[in-house]
């Protein structure tokens, strides 16, 4: 009997053992049909070497021993910690929450906080951001900093709800420490810290100074001390809440509004706080400010981005590394196509440089998709940010991304050592990173699909090369749900497996028959831009107004930018 217990007994030790190293504690399910222009294939993080990320994944699957943390750096998007804070949480409960990660007092730097904290001053305070041309002080992680010369400023910090829970007791101050430094007294609940900013520890003067609590609090008061006559100024980079056990997952999220490649690299304590925060892997999530006001300079764009990531790759030598990306952007009736060359240039950088990458321009719908955020009240009217549904989906689909990528790093172990989304897109780069001629609309034909059991308008797209939102204006949909057996028309050069298949129906979509030979008139398709006419658009293609007129039904001249219109072959 003792001995079938010991059996029993270690059999329970190896399954439980085995079940921990083999899955996390709990991935919460997400329901991709209520957003069908989102393919679930496609939303994962994607290598062209997957020893890239297994690192990353192993650290995960022992989060309940040993802590994780992931460092996202992003523009507005993140400095709002909308999106970020999503994701933090649904990581958070499904491998443990070791803490609320950076955060700073942004109202002593004349901007917005974040969220799930908001921020009180007082006193006189200099700043500066990444953005400016010439920042007058040091800059860090957090990409902003603040400065007082006031001895009685101080700021305080009050969180919302669940925000900070009782064991994020430990607080990393970044900050300036030298003879100069004022002192700084911490008060939170019954508790008041006395930090030392310059002598403690003595043997470290690192911009890193640790401060422990006996619990976490909602509210932390910080108020400037002078200790000493030749104490004259206080300088912070930022703070991050932690929690004083070594394991869970620490996501911590950095931005600036309006941030781009080119204010990272003003950073110049980068380096330093890059060692100090020794994050598992990085999230590089910004670029479009590079090119939003004047376009891509697609040599600079990328020497920037490669210079970003040598840097990582220097201070941190064994961090995932992983590149995201803008989604469309929608201004005055067009998509910016910068966007998409993004999304080309990342996977070819990640290929390059050999890091991760997570393709969110195609994963929230590619071109012309903010029209569909927008409908759905999931984006803004300004077509760049979205509302907080918008944000909170975009968090959760992150998460699901990483869900996807654990599900495939354990059912492929042993098969190819890429994981990749194929891009079916009219636009590519040359050797050079410069933009081939796209395919002309001579080259396409109008084909018809079926759809078959289990395809998603977006797969659809994806397969043709064209947005989903054409697809939707070109077959009159309400929605972007389809059925089994329905018969979608597409302007395309590609045919499912890229070759095209023309229809050979005498019902040709978007077709017209002759009254001399019953032959058919094939048309390409033309969106129309601010300041065409129909006389203009007629001579660009070699036509005449009045076969366009003809084509559209058009009793009038009169045209409307954003419009489409049919142009005879």
């Amino acid at each position: 009997m003792r001995l079938m217990n010991k059996r029993i007994v270690l059999f329970l030790v190896i399954f439980f053992t085995f079940k921990i190293q083999a899955q996390p504690l709990f991935w919460h399910n997400f329901n991709y049909s209520k957003y069908q222009w989102i393919d679930s294939n496609l939303n994962v993080i994607q290598t062209h070497n997957k020893s890239n990320l297994r690192p990353l994944f192993l650290k995960l699957n022992n989060s309940n021993k040993k802590k994780v943390h992931i460092l996202h750096i992003g523009d507005s998007h993140v400095q709002a910690d909308i999106f970020t804070n999503e994701t933090r949480t649904l990581m958070g409960s499904s491998f443990g929450y070791a803490g609320r990660g950076m955060v700073f007092p942004y109202t002593t730097a004349r901007t917005h906080t974040a969220a799930d904290y908001r921020c009180y001053h007082s006193g006189k305070w200099l700043y500066a951001r990444n953005v400016e041309r010439n920042p007058e002080l040091p800059l860090g992680v957090s990409g902003i900093t603040s400065k007082t010369s006031d001895s009685n400023a101080q700021f305080r910090l009050v969180f919302k709800e669940d925000a900070i829970k009782n064991d994020f007791n430990i607080i990393k101050l970044l900050c300036k420490r030298s003879p100069l430094s004022f002192d700084l007294k911490i008060s939170a609940g019954n508790e008041s810290k006395l930090v030392d900013i310059y002598s403690k520890p003595q043997d470290s003067l690192t911009d890193e100074i640790f401060i422990e609590f006996d619990s976490g609090y909602s509210e932390y008061e910080f108020t400037i001390v002078l200790n000493d006559s030749i104490q004259n100024n206080f300088e912070i980079y930022g703070l991050s809440f932690e929690s004083s056990t070594d394991r869970g997952v620490l996501y911590t999220s950095v931005g600036i509004n309006g941030a781009g490649h080119y204010s990272i690299l003003k950073e110049n304590l980068l380096p330093q706080h890059l060692k100090i925060l020794n994050p598992d892997a990085i999230i590089l999530d910004v670029g479009a400010n590079d090119f939003y006001h004047r376009g891509m300079d697609i040599p600079t764009f990328k020497n920037n981005l490669i210079a970003i990531i040598e840097l990582f790759r220097k201070q941190l030598p064994k961090s995932v590394i992983i590149l995201s990306n803008s989604q469309d952007i929608y201004r005055g009736g067009y998509s910016i196509k910068s966007c998409s060359i993004f999304s080309l240039l990342i996977s070819e950088v990640a290929q390059e440089k050999n890091v991760a990458f997570y393709d969110w321009y195609r994963v929230a719908g590619g071109d012309q998709s903010m029209r569909i955020w927008r409908s759905l009240k999931l984006a803004n009217r300004d077509g760049v940010h979205l509302t907080r549904d918008g944000y909170n989906l975009k968090g959760d689909l992150i998460y699901q991304a990483f869900k996807a990528t654990w599900r495939h790093l354990i059912s492929h172990p042993d098969t190819a050592n890429s994981l990749i989304i194929p891009c079916v897109d009219t636009m590519q780069l040359d050797s050079n990173g410069n933009i081939k001629d796209a395919i002309s609309n001579s080259s396409k034909q109008w084909i018809e699909h079926k759809v078959q059991s289990g395809e998603s308008a977006w797969g659809i797209a994806q397969q043709y090369g064209v947005s989903i939102t054409d697809l939707k204006d070109w077959n009159k949909l309400r929605s972007y749900s389809l059925r089994k057996g329905q018969k979608l028309k597409v302007f395309t050069t590609y045919g499912p497996n890229k070759t095209i298949k023309p229809v050979k129906t005498a019902k040709s979509i978007n077709t017209t028959k002759r009254n001399t030979n019953r032959s058919t008139t094939s048309y390409r398709i033309h969106k129309i831009r601010s300041g065409e006419t129909l006389y203009s658009i007629a001579r660009k293609y070699g036509t005449s107004v009045k076969k366009i007129k003809r084509a559209n039904n058009m009793r009038s001249d009169f045209i409307r930018a954003g419009k489409r219109l049919k142009i005879p072959y």
